[in-house]
This record gives structure tokens, C-alpha cells and sequence, in this order.
């Protein structure tokens, strides 16, 4: 089975074999919206739910959940929490960067060749590793400050 690693503080989703080689990574982010009840995803490896396809939503680049579904896993407490896409032309952090619910964003493009290579190799687990709040949040706070030219939003 292939897995998925998550660094909050890389913000990159990589998708690895069953041997632990790289097969491909992404941009991601777990910038958690200040009304989710979870500020960041813990450091920890967890189990996928969605194992061998998405769980499907509405397809739309600009939704919440992008064009090809969620890739929910176990985290306690906290169900519906996973890997997606969406809001790739918001106005406010576009693309990966923006806000969710507690879950990890990443783009439309690793979504699409996660679920092609879902339907092959079934995942099992997907570790999260370098997020803590602290960490994650300050290269995020870097990108946004070359972004907006000096605003600076701070994720609590």
C-alpha cells in the first residue's frame, strides 16, 4: 500500500510507495480558519478512510473541496478531516494556502493523481510531521507577507 506524508512546515504533500520512495509531491497547507475547532492537525501518523478512491463532492476548482473529492483519514475527535483541494481563484489566499476546517489543502493537479493512482494502489496511512502551530504558521506568515506586500494575517 502507498502512503502520504504531510510537513507543516515545507507545506508539502508527498506521495510515497510501499518501499518509503518518493513518487510525487505537492504544495499543501493545514492553515485552519480561526471558527474550526481544531487549530492545526497533530503530529502522528493516521489512518485513511478513503482508501482506493476521493470521497466525492461537487466537482468545482473554486469549492470548497476542489474538483476531485476528500481524502478523509482518522484524526480523534475530529471526523470529515482529510486531504482536498478547492478555492484555486479565491480573492483571499488562493490556491493551497487558504483556510479550511482543520483539514490539509493542497491543488486540483495532486488531487487528480492521487485519486489515478488511488485506483491502482490503495493508500493506507498518511503522517503528519513539522506542524505544530509555531512552526507551520511561520512560513506561512513569510509567504503571505511576500503576497500581500507587507499585510501580514495571522492564523490563530
Amino acid at each position: 500500500m502507498s502512503k502520504l506524508s504531510f510537513d507543516g512546515t515545507a507545506h508539502t504533500l508527498t506521495l510515497q510507495s510501499d518501499d518509503g520512495s518518493t513518487i510525487k509531491t505537492w504544495s499543501a497547507y493545514n492553515n485552519v480558519d480561526s471558527h474550526a475547532t481544531l487549530r492545526h492537525i497533530n503530529n502522528g501518523t493516521y489512518q485513511i478512510q478513503d482508501r482506493s478512491a476521493p470521497y466525492p463532492h461537487t466537482a468545482n476548482p473554486n469549492g470548497p473541496y476542489g474538483s476531485y473529492g476528500i481524502i478523509r483519514f482518522n484524526v480523534p475527535g475530529h471526523p470529515g478531516i482529510g486531504v482536498h483541494s478547492g478555492r484555486a481563484n479565491s480573492r483571499h489566499l488562493p490556491g493551497p494556502p487558504h483556510p479550511t476546517m482543520g483539514c490539509i489543502r493542497t491543488t486540483d493537479e495532486a488531487m487528480k493523481e492521487l485519486k489515478e493512482h488511488m485506483s491502482e494502489h490503495s493508500l493506507s496511512t498518511i503522517e503528519v510531521r513539522n506542524n505544530s502551530g509555531p512552526s507551520a504558521a511561520a512560513p506561512t506568515l513569510r509567504n503571505e507577507n511576500r503576497a500581500y506586500e507587507g499585510v501580514r494575517m495571522v492564523f490563530i
